[in-house]
């Protein structure tokens, strides 16, 4: 199987679509879990991940992309379940270019044991994907999710809805960070940015787990960094970013203007693990090599 080089996966994962319902993720409340409920996380095509997914009876494997935005649904699914697409919501990628779409009325969906509700859009994700890639029943995301608290670690490719209590166990020794939200589709999409200390003012990076090309940062990032813009249109720098209240983080940084201060990638994220309580808009992170 074919599979994905550097710009492919990043037009496809680091932040390829956005919000894409039409109601505040953060406005529905969650009904409490009993337990913590693990999701495992499947590698597709070898730099991203999905989840199985339950929707109209059956069972497929859906991308999960913390800078999605948004619940898609293939074309072929929504048929399925009925959908008549309506309207039309927009957004953009990271880089700026614009995208639209119509969408579904509320659709009910699994996720491993737990139930979810959410508008979605309907787009052909297909379309993007090498010939004979795995099929595809659409994509979920920090949206979908909606107000629960979660945690992700792919290092051991486990996303994990939390109770109250899993949370304050899991997080107890973890270190509090700073993120905040963003929001497109008319305030309806849902990503996350985690704050970034620099010598010329702050950074928010929006935390990406379908960046499969690496650490990104824009120009003008640089320059809050205190870094000299490396020559050459695909040139990276070595950057030491110093995370709001956990510590520093070192890596290779790609320069690319974004409309964005820069987004964290898959590499981040298994080196750490992270909490996240949308309803209080509280983070948590730690090290993966810590127990």
């Amino acid at each position: 199987m074919r599979t994905l080089n550097r710009n492919a996966s990043l037009a496809i994962g680091a932040a390829l679509l956005m919000g894409a319902c039409a109601s505040s993720p953060l406005r529905e409340p969650a009904g409490e879990l009993p337990t913590a409920a693990p999701v495992a996380l499947d590698d597709y095509l070898q730099v991203l991940q999905t989840v199985n997914i339950a929707v109209g009876g059956q069972s497929l494997p859906f991308l999960f992309d913390t800078a999605g935005g948004a619940t898609l649904l293939t074309p072929t699914v929504a048929d399925a379940i009925g959908c008549e697409p309506f309207g039309r919501v927009t957004g953009f990628r990271h880089d700026g270019n614009r995208i639209d779409m119509p969408r579904c009325s509320p659709v009910d969906l699994h996720l491993g044991s737990v139930p979810l509700r959410a508008e979605a859009g309907v787009f052909d994700l297909m379309a993007l994907l090498p010939q004979g890639a795995p099929k595809l029943g659409g994509m979920v995301s920090l949206q979908t999710l909606g107000a629960r608290p979660w945690t992700l670690d792919l290092s051991s490719r486990t996303l994990t809805l939390e109770t109250p209590t899993s949370l304050k166990q899991r997080t107890a020794n973890m270190r509090e960070i700073q993120v905040r939200p963003s929001t497109q589709g008319g305030g309806a999409g849902f990503d996350l940015f985690m704050k970034i200390d620099a010598p010329e003012g702050d950074l928010w990076l929006e935390i990406d787990s379908g960046n499969a090309a690496g650490l990104i940062l824009s120009p003008h990032a640089l320059v809050q960094l205190g870094i000299e813009k490396p020559e050459g249109g695909d040139a990276t720098v070595p950057v030491t970013l110093q995370i709001s209240g956990f510590g520093t983080y070192s890596a290779p940084a790609i320069v690319k203007d974004t409309i964005y201060d820069g987004l964290l990638d898959a590499r981040f994220l298994k080196a750490h693990r992270l909490s996240v309580d949308p309803a209080t808009g509280k983070a948590w992170l730690q090290s993966t090599t810590a127990p």
